[in-house]
């Protein structure tokens, strides 16, 4: 054995080229056996290790983003909606350009009938392009930044969730009007404002928030924020867990 055949794998593991530390032997075998030049087993190498870093970093975001499985774009039934354009989530979907301005999505509509499907399906694009994404029903986001403010904690709280380039808020409808849960919702708002980007299903229009925020001046200041950089899409159609209920009847 070599020198640096021993010590090869060693300056491997101490640069954190794991793939290539496991790799390299196999590649350089076949290097020789097919006669490759030295630049070809470089490359080759070179992208073994991109490849599996890569792969790592899909799982890793896809596993912090805790999104509900099966939500993916090509499981929606545009057809079944009406006042979603497949172009435009399309164009969501692959662009970062949106998210990188700090723009929110605001997705309405009647319950059951595809909202947060709609909300994942563009996440699952996005981290695809290497957007870091939170989901979190708005409940449960409520409560978190509650207890946060209650141990005076609330503005590392926000700035925690600063490093995703898109928080997914779903069902804001849900949330009850306390002056608690409308004050940190608002300053969530306020937050992320031109900054970093939400995605926001609700049950409820505009109209009817005041239901959410404890005062109209607040409700205002909110909706006034989400909708200066936002995409708005109306959701329209039947409830599809309706129609599921109604077909196993059926059967």
């Amino acid at each position: 054995m070599s020198n640096h055949t021993a010590s090869l794998p060693l300056m491997l593991k101490a640069l954190r080229l794991g793939t290539m530390q496991k790799h390299w032997q196999l590649l350089a075998d076949k290097a020789v056996a097919d006669q490759w030049r030295p630049e070809q087993y470089l490359s080759e190498l070179c992208s073994e290790e991109l490849a599996s870093r890569e792969n790592n970093r899909l799982q890793r975001y896809l596993k912090e983003a805790t999104m509900p499985p099966g939500k993916q774009l090509g499981a929606f039934d545009f057809k079944a909606v009406t006042g979603v354009n497949q172009p435009q989530v399309l164009q969501l979907t692959q662009s970062r350009d949106w998210v990188k301005r700090g723009e929110n999505i605001l997705l309405f509509g009647a319950s059951g009938i595809g909202k947060t499907h709609l909300a994942c399906a563009i996440a699952y694009g996005l981290i695809d392009a290497g957007v870091r994404v939170k989901f979190m029903p708005a409940i449960e986001l409520v409560q978190t930044l509650q207890r946060a403010k209650a141990e005076l904690k609330l503005t590392e709280a926000l700035i925690r969730l600063d490093k995703f380039g898109v928080l997914i808020v779903d069902d804001l409808g849900y949330v009850r009007k306390t002056e608690q849960e409308s004050s940190v919702l608002f300053e969530l708002i306020a937050h992320r404002y031109e900054r970093h980007s939400l995605i926001i299903t609700s049950n409820q229009s505009f109209e009817d928030w005041d239901q959410l925020f404890d005062d109209t001046v607040m409700t205002v200041a909110a909706i006034d924020r989400l909708v200066h950089h936002a995409t708005i899409i109306q959701c329209e159609g039947d409830s599809y867990r309706r129609k599921q209920s109604a077909k196993k009847q059926a059967s």
